[in-house]
């Protein structure tokens, strides 16, 4: 009789956790489209350190081409469920993204972030938004023509970033002699202020990135932007693992605002001839154009029904 109680101790235990792991089961099962429906509320990851695609603007705000895209999902995922749903976006650096679509406190994260095999053994990927190439951003006094001539150079990246990765195995490999010495900051504007102030010699990332900085500099014609491309890569909206009923629904949005033409308008609004807000113009280039019009489902422009 005396261990009775023990015992009926260590059974509620037991069945305590039996049910907390039916719970995370169940939590775990469960698709994003249903939370974000149920709790009428998207949660979106904004880049503050990459102009023109995440940045934060003179009211303190997330802005930028990927914030204006994350925007018009939203609205369309919106009329797909039915109901108004909320976004807030929070913002996130290159070191922050992906473990914070990991651990569930993000519901995706639009920025630059180039599809990789190494991201995808723990986050998945939309289809293509847009493709980016690496160049290099110095002073024109310095005479650095490619690759091959930053041997020694202090080279600035994001940490965390492609390029970073790419640049190390340059110098260790024996493709840049002597090794360079890579330099990894929070967000391309801490880097070129640190290209400014002479502590690096070179700063590499997207071509866009790069002429967003130099544009904002106070004297642009001191800086060139120029290649060869160090690589070219995809970029995609990075989404949490294994939730093919969300990953299908940002991604039949994305299709339908292309097959629409509007995202086409939006690209044209930051990247266009005319007073692009990005700055610069960037136009569309001809892979980007054969990869939007040809990844996407027959049938796409009836996901949504018209607008009464």
């Amino acid at each position: 009789m005396m261990f009775r109680p023990a015992v009926s101790a260590l059974c509620a235990v037991l069945a305590s956790l039996v049910a907390l792991a039916a719970f995370g089961t169940d939590a775990a099962a469960q698709s994003k489209y249903d939370k974000v429906l149920r709790e009428k509320r998207l949660v979106v990851g904004a880049q503050e350190g990459t102009p023109p695609y995440g940045y934060v603007d003179e009211k303190g705000e997330v802005a930028g081409w990927s914030v204006e895209l994350s925007r018009a999902l939203h609205q369309l995922i919106q009329r797909k469920m039915g109901t108004p749903i909320a976004l807030e976006f929070r913002r996130v650096t290159p070191e922050t993204r992906i473990p914070l679509i990991v651990n569930g406190t993000l519901d995706w994260v639009l920025g630059s972030t180039g599809k990789t095999i190494e991201r995808e053994d723990v986050v998945d990927f939309s289809l293509i938004n847009n493709l980016t190439c690496v160049q290099m951003l110095h002073r024109k006094s310095t005479p650095i023509r490619d690759y091959s001539e930053l041997g020694g150079k202090r080279i600035g990246v994001t940490n965390g970033s492609v390029e970073q990765k790419v640049l190390t195995q340059m110098g260790e490999t024996g493709k840049i002699v002597p090794p360079p010495r890579i330099v990894t900051f929070p967000t391309h504007a801490v880097g070129f202020l640190a290209l400014d102030q002479g502590r690096t010699d070179v700063h590499i990332t997207l071509d866009s990135a790069l002429r967003a900085l130099q544009v904002k500099a106070k004297d642009p014609e001191e800086w060139t932007v120029h290649g060869p491309e160090l690589f070219c890569i995809p970029s995609g909206i990075i989404l949490p693992q294994n939730d093919s009923k969300w990953t299908r629904t940002v991604n039949h949005a994305l299709c339908y605002m292309i097959s629409t033409g509007d995202f086409d308008k939006l690209y044209d609004e930051w990247f266009g001839e005319k007073n692009p807000k990005a700055g610069f113009p960037l136009p569309m280039t001809n892979a980007l154009r054969v990869v939007l019009d040809n990844q996407c489902p027959f049938g796409i422009e009836a996901w949504l029904p018209p607008k009464t």
